[in-house]
């Protein structure tokens, strides 16, 4: 019998998953002093602003996928 899912990571879960590429790509853009920001918007101005997106998302998956995470800092 699989553990009862905790109430709040089932929030956060759905919460995440319900956000949109878009959304998703412009929390990433907001976060001052990143080199995220300047790469994308090099990236968008070079072709268009959907390859952009999906070049964005692409690499956030990789990352998340475990190539390449970064230690805490702290």
């Amino acid at each position: 019998m699989p553990p009862e899912t905790n109430p709040t990571k089932a929030a956060v879960e759905a919460a995440v998953l319900d956000l949109t590429d878009e959304e998703i790509v412009e929390a990433l853009r907001r976060i001052k002093g990143n080199a995220v920001r300047e790469a994308y918007e090099d990236r968008e101005a070079y072709t268009w602003p959907t390859e952009a997106r999906r070049n964005l998302l692409d690499a956030l998956a990789r990352r998340l996928g475990g190539g390449g995470r970064v230690p805490l800092k702290g």
